[in-house]
């Protein structure tokens, strides 16, 4: 059962990591009703993930930590590498020119 709540907590951190990522990139290409439906997804996810959180750290379980971090690593991992980057081939096309 309480296993239950730790699988929450690292499924909606790394949601949320996403989630922040595609809001950086959306903001940069300045597709803004991307980034409106994006929002709406960021404050659920984070209020679930938040709840769940406090909720078990209420009850004295402090090894819901290590999944909230351990989401949260794996959920910038996902959103940087398996993701299109447009900048950061910008960044390396520039780079290369000035080689």
């Amino acid at each position: 059962m309480i296993m239950k709540y730790y699988f929450i907590v690292l499924l909606f951190q790394i949601l949320f990591n996403i989630f922040k990522v595609l809001e950086i990139k959306y903001t940069y290409e300045n597709k803004i009703t991307l980034l409106m439906v994006n929002s709406v997804w960021i404050n659920l996810v984070s209020l679930t993930s938040v709840y769940f959180s406090l909720d078990r750290l209420f009850t004295g379980d402090f090894w819901v930590v290590p999944f909230y971090i351990c989401g949260s690593v794996i959920g910038k991992w996902i959103a940087m590498t398996q993701f299109d980057n447009p900048r950061f081939k910008v960044f390396n096309f520039l780079k290369k020119d000035n080689e």
